[in-house]
């Protein structure tokens, strides 16, 4: 037997005897021998090593064939990848750090494709939606999708339901439990039932169900609802005073600490940017006439790790706004100016640069969302980091700022509706209506406009 184990061409006799291809499992010689050694000291019967054998010989031939579907290749991430077939005729991009941990992923997830398929359900479903969706769309909305997935469907029974045992009722009678048992209010209900629905039509464009019936599930009563807090306007405005004081303690706090966030918040009561387009905010987007382009904003990047599931994990400057129609220009002011040539002050007399962006910090790097959050509690009065964001009876976050921006141009009517939401970089002025416009001031500043119209 010692003999055998050390002759390659004996082994290659005992391969083939056996009923095994030689050729196939030329490169597990090693793993043979040691199989030989524990037949020669008893340690495993003939039978034993002939289920071995088998099992070689199925992983061997299971690789062959990806092989053939798509070669192993080491990415630049440092990882292993390659594509396998799904189920429904697609492909699905899989990772591990090491090529034989790749390798066993692969050969179980060939055995999965073989073994008698389940009855398709939500949770089937679920992670290939997910993944063409984030192709679709992006990463950051997989992400948002994975969370709505994680706190209304994980734990839920429905969705291992398969399709062709599910009915409208069955799927109403769930909906108005989880509505009663997680207290949704309307907005998350229609997070919720977003999701169901997006899932259906996957599944109905593989022909897996012929029918959607998730949206065929509808008139859901008021009453069933958990109904919102309605914020006061001071909660989501700044009034002429409050804007003043904010002004002053920001202007105030720049001198103190040299935070050029600071100034990147006066400047936004006068631009009324969404807050990643104002840390995106460029010297060469400043134009000759007198006005500024928005055409840049920063968003969050995200990564996929091994098992399919979305990770934050930095930032990034994109080539465009949150819409096609929020590219615009905005006219400089000369109070934006001002905070401008600060902001271009400091940095030129502590030799900051990166690229050409305006609002950097202390070492240079350009600001993000974060930092003008931060200033923005501790302008409406939080201390300590830990602290809740919002403050009840003062507004919060950048976008109380956007929204009070633009409640002063509508009130002050001096500008029409379209030039309005060219401002706001909406697409429809119903969008600005509806969400945007609030009363800044306090009725009693108005008792000279009602006294003209009313008592005339």
């Amino acid at each position: 037997m010692v003999s055998i184990m050390n002759n390659p061409d004996d082994i290659d006799f005992i391969i083939r005897a056996l009923g095994f291809s030689s050729a196939l499992l030329s490169n597990r010689l090693d793993d043979i021998k040691s199989l030989l050694n524990d037949l020669s000291r008893n340690i495993i019967s003939s039978s034993d090593m002939s289920e071995q054998l088998k099992i070689m010989t199925k992983r061997e031939l299971i690789l062959k064939q990806q092989k053939d579907f798509c070669a192993i290749w080491h990415a630049s991430d440092g990882r292993y990848k390659t594509k396998v077939p799904t189920a429904t005729g697609g492909k699905k991009l899989i990772a591990r750090s090491t090529q034989e941990n790749l390798e066993n992923l692969i050969v179980e997830h060939y055995k999965k494709l073989e073994q008698k398929p389940a009855k398709p359900c939500m949770r089937s479903i679920y992670p290939e939606w997910l993944d063409f969706k984030s192709k679709e769309t992006s990463y950051a909305n997989a992400c948002n999708l994975q969370s709505r997935w994680k706190r209304y469907f994980e734990k839920s029974t429905i969705v291992d339901i398969p399709f062709d045992k599910l009915t409208t009722g069955a799927i109403k009678k769930w909906c108005v439990d989880v509505i009663s048992d997680m207290q949704l209010t309307d907005r998350q209900f229609k997070d919720l039932k977003s999701i169901m629905n997006m899932i259906f039509d996957y599944a109905v464009s593989f022909d897996i169900i012929q029918i959607n019936l998730s949206r065929q599930v509808r008139g859901f009563s008021d009453k069933n609802f958990k109904q919102e807090k309605v914020k006061p306007v001071s909660e989501l405005v700044y009034t002429t005073q409050a804007k003043h004081s904010v002004l002053s303690d920001a202007m105030q706090q720049f001198l103190k600490t040299q935070n050029t966030a600071y100034l990147a918040v006066c400047l936004n009561f006068t631009l009324g940017l969404r807050v990643g387009e104002l840390v995106a905010l460029r010297t060469s987007h400043i134009n000759d006439d007198g006005t500024i382009s928005i055409k840049q904003e920063e968003v969050k990047t995200y990564f996929k790790d091994d098992a399919g599931k979305f990770h934050r994990n930095g930032y990034e400057i994109v080539d465009h706004t949150k819409t096609l129609s929020g590219n615009r220009r905005l006219v400089l002011t000369p109070k934006a100016k001002k905070y401008i040539d600060m902001a271009l002050k400091y940095n030129c007399s502590h030799g900051l640069k990166d690229d050409d962006f305006i609002f950097l910090d202390k070492n240079g790097n350009r600001l993000h969302d974060h930092a003008i959050n931060n200033v923005l509690r501790r302008l409406n009065g939080v201390r300590n980091e830990k602290d809740a964001f919002i403050i009840n009876d003062r507004p919060s976050g950048n976008h109380s700022i956007r929204r009070t921006t633009i409640s002063e141009i509508h009130d002050a009517m001096v500008v029409s509706e379209d030039t309005l939401k060219t401002f706001a970089g909406h697409k429809d002025i119903s969008t600005t209506q509806k969400c945007y416009i609030h009363q800044v001031k306090d009725i009693t500043e108005y008792a000279d406009q009602f006294a003209k119209v009313l008592d005339s």
